[in-house]
């Protein structure tokens, strides 16, 4: 029996059947009839309100889905605290103006973003570097999580402690193999990467959280595989609120010249001062710029085709 109104966190749902994790215990739970009579759907993450099963000894419905803090739609998961975005120090190629708009992406959806640099033992001067370029923007580590050891996973550990999390990264970056000494193996089950032949096939046909297994974790904590990479577009931002999603400037803010300034090379913008500093990595610095126009060029588009 559980005291009534307990909360939990849903791991999956399949054929109207929950798995929710309540205080270190997993239930199978359907919906309250009502529920189910109003349409209700609960996602994967979803936070709900346990009762017991008035029909069934020992088992618990969900009577009611808590307000979510966000959604995604692939995976389809709510209430997501961090996103892990994994990349290969030399192979595959990072592509590194993908990862800035991941991490623009995830700080627009009030997501935070957690940079892991793997295989660092392919290269361990690119890896060193990549960090270098990030370490005023994210949470980044370099990580050899190739070997059953999880070696260098301690820190990403800490980072996702008391968190749910997505793990985002394209196949042969070592994903799998993070997600299997997180969750103890229990990701094998599920879905099946090749690393040898860098080729990714994902398996499972639902959105599943599983929970992060080990001695470090000190608050529970959850976390769920996503499809790889894909090209991404920037939600509805506009040029000059670009500069907003980048910790390196908004952390020390400067006064430029103009009060408009788009970072973008006017005189008298505190920006390259950064870069000479080494605030902001000269190479994130030229993307920025790259994004900005990328940004312009999208809002004249809009412009153009709403006179046309």
């Amino acid at each position: 029996m559980m005291a009534a109104g307990n909360t939990g966190t849903i791991l999956k749902g399949v054929g109207g059947l929950y798995s929710v994790y309540s205080s270190g215990t997993v239930f199978e739970c359907r919906l309250r009839g009502s529920m189910r009579l109003e349409g209700i759907s609960p996602v994967t993450g979803d936070s709900v309100v346990l009762e017991n099963d008035p029909n069934t000894a020992g088992s618990a419905v969900i009577s009611a889905v808590l307000p979510r803090r966000n959604v995604l739609v692939r995976p389809r998961v709510a209430n997501i605290d961090k996103i892990v975005l994994v990349i290969a120090s030399l192979s595959p190629a990072p592509d590194l103006m993908l990862v800035d708009k991941l991490i623009i992406a995830a700080m627009a959806a009030g997501i935070r973003p957690v940079l892991v640099v793997n295989k660092a033992d392919q290269d361990g001067t690119a890896a060193a570097s990549i960090c270098a370029q990030y370490k005023n923007a994210v949470e980044c580590f370099a990580t050899k999580a190739g070997d059953s050891s999880g070696h260098g996973l301690e820190p990403l550990i800490s980072a996702i402690d008391g968190c749910t999390s997505v793990l985002a990264g394209q196949s042969g970056v070592g994903k799998s193999t993070i997600l299997n000494i997180l969750t103890g193996g229990a990701f094998m089950a599920t879905g099946d990467i090749s690393e040898k032949t860098l080729r990714g096939r994902h398996t499972t046909r639902h959105a599943e959280l599983f929970p992060v297994l080990g001695e470090l974790v000190k608050e529970p904590s959850f976390i769920i595989d996503s499809p790889g990479f894909s090209l991404l577009e920037l939600p509805g931002i506009a040029p000059r609120d670009l500069s907003g999603y980048y910790p390196e400037v908004y952390n020390h803010k400067g006064e430029c010249r103009f009060q408009d300034c788009s970072h973008t090379g006017e005189p008298g913008c505190f920006v390259p001062g950064l870069v000479s500093e080494g605030i902001m990595a000269a190479e994130r610095y030229e993307r920025y710029i790259k994004l900005y126009r990328e940004l312009e060029e999208r809002e004249k588009n809009k412009y153009k085709n709403r006179k046309g």
